[in-house]
């Protein structure tokens, strides 16, 4: 189960970040976001380039995976470890949820792995610092991507405007943290939420996926000759 537990925890760290993706449709009065790529201004593309600067600095990334993992590791993992582990498996194995009885996730994780919480907490340690590099490394290419979909939302007007109040202290303010404020303390109490709901909904999920693939014919595995 210990591959869950990472699942459901990633899917909370990775909230936050995700929360940020600029939405597809753009509302009443904006640029419509079907431009294509290659119609974008010149002129307003180069607006965009310093709003980016001031909402999305380089280090964004970091600053978000840094403020969210520790309240990761203690809120959610802590929840999902009092979780009864049949819950999450009974509608996929009824044999384990019956062999699992009233144990917690976490009682039948020590059972087979007495340090799991010190493995866990080192696993969850490196495998943040790791994907924490690579969404650094991809920072400068999601900072262009914004600043073409600002391109294509805003006039060049309207980004200079965006511009002028993020001058403002009000403005600077705002601009610092906007990308930021999902990782806040209040967003991550709710979003830790999720992962224990994930996990207890997994079961009904796997079934509707089975009930949606039982038409197709089974999968079949080659072996490593490829016959």
């Amino acid at each position: 189960m210990r591959h869950l537990v990472v699942m459901a925890a990633f899917a909370t760290i990775g909230a936050p970040t995700f929360a940020q993706v600029p939405a597809t449709n753009a509302p009443a009065g904006l640029v419509s976001s079907t431009v294509p790529l290659s119609a974008i201004d010149p002129a307003r593309l180069a607006a965009a380039r310093p709003v980016i600067d001031q909402v999305w600095p380089l280090g964004t990334y970091q600053r978000i995976m840094r403020a969210t993992m520790d309240q990761v590791l203690n809120g959610t993992m802590s929840s999902m470890y009092g979780m009864k582990a049949a819950d999450l498996v009974k509608g996929t194995d009824p044999k384990a949820a019956k062999e699992a009885g009233d144990r917690t996730l976490g009682e039948m994780m020590a059972q087979n792995d007495p340090a799991y919480q010190e493995r866990m907490r080192r696993t969850m340690r490196v495998m943040t610092d790791e994907m924490t590099a690579l969404m650094t490394r991809m920072e400068p290419g999601v900072r262009d991507a914004l600043a073409s979909a600002y391109a294509r939302r805003f006039t060049a007007d309207q980004l200079g405007e965006l511009r002028r109040f993020f001058a403002t202290p009000t403005g600077r303010a705002y601009a610092a943290d906007s990308m930021t404020l999902m990782a806040s303390p209040e967003m991550m109490a709710q979003m830790q939420q999720f992962a224990p709901q994930m996990m207890a909904a997994m079961p009904g999920i796997m079934a509707k996926v089975e009930a949606a693939t039982k038409d197709l014919p089974p999968a079949t595995r080659k072996s490593q000759s490829g016959k």
